[in-house]
């Protein structure tokens, strides 16, 4: 959902429609169904914001909104190439505060998964570069980025895994929509001109808004911040294939390539498990539930 993103703000953008007026209606709209569906399961939202779930609103309004900003400020005077390509490092970041901050483990086939999907990403990345001149201004927002988002990820899911996804995934939202509504108090907010323009913006709201935030607050805490953020780059597979069959883009070597890379990565990251060891049977054979040849039932 986040890989249709591009296409959808491109035509925003042709609306005259400035990027922190379309962020502040995708996320102002998308809490209209997450409102509903909180009523709807019987969710006491007070209640949670006690319980914390108000920490959850100020990494939205701190570190979400930064690292949003960060992105689409950048690709305003940076290549999109060069955007794309510095955004994708967090993955390896987002390994490394797992494993020194957290004092999580690092499995081999981690380090290979976005060592790979880094390859990946510099293949259909690094052909645009040709020939661009780089701005400085635009390296200045580019650059944090990926460091502000790999913050981001590690400490929404350790919150996030204390509360449900719905709740979640609103104080996210809200948080996003305090800070960039308080932006356009001094830029001012566009309005949609018409109703192409507001079912465009009620599509964002609600696929790549309430229903991508809401998968996303119940995937990251299970996958852990590595984990989600090597699962998420298949974005950028989506972002290159629309660009390809819906904007007519050429389909070449290096994007083929690179995005077979990227889904190769993933699936070895998501698929490659440790076996368990065989836990010997007692005597009687009873008192352990086994599976297949001897080894422990898996759970």
């Amino acid at each position: 959902m986040v890989g249709f993103m591009p296409l959808m703000a491109r035509h925003l953008y042709a609306a005259g429609m400035t990027a922190s007026s379309m962020l502040v209606w995708r996320y102002l709209l998308a809490l209209v169904p997450l409102g509903i569906a909180i009523a709807a399961m019987g969710l006491d939202f007070r209640a949670e914001l006690r319980r914390g779930a108000w920490q959850i609103v100020l990494i939205g309004a701190t570190l979400g909104a930064g690292q949003t900003l960060s992105y689409w400020e950048s690709i305003k005077t940076l290549d999109t190439s060069i955007a794309v390509l510095l955004f994708y490092t967090y993955p390896a970041l987002t390994l490394l505060l797992d494993r020194f901050v957290l004092k999580h483990p690092i499995r081999p086939q981690s380090v290979a998964a976005i060592a790979v999907i880094l390859l990946g990403a510099g293949f259909i990345a690094v052909p645009g570069l040709r020939g661009g001149a780089i701005s400085l201004v635009g390296l200045a927002w580019a650059i944090p980025g990926p460091v502000i988002y790999s913050v981001y990820l590690v400490l929404t899911t350790s919150r996030l895994r204390r509360h449900p996804p719905l709740i979640g995934a609103t104080c996210l939202y809200l948080g996003l929509v305090m800070s960039f509504g308080l932006s356009t108090l001094f830029t001012g907010l566009d309005w949609p001109s018409d109703s192409a323009t507001w079912g465009l913006l009620a599509c964002i709201a609600i696929g790549p808004g309430a229903l991508m935030v809401t998968l996303f607050s119940y995937s990251a805490p299970r996958l852990g911040p590595s984990g989600y953020a090597i699962v998420a780059n298949s974005e950028l597979v989506t972002t290159v294939t629309v660009g390809i069959v819906v904007l007519g883009e050429p389909i070449t070597v290096a994007r083929v390539l690179g995005g077979a890379m990227i889904v190769t990565g993933i699936l070895a990251h998501s698929l490659v498990r440790t076996r368990p060891k065989a836990v010997p049977l007692p005597a009687s054979g009873r008192g352990t539930a086994v599976g297949g040849e001897g080894e422990p039932a898996a759970r």
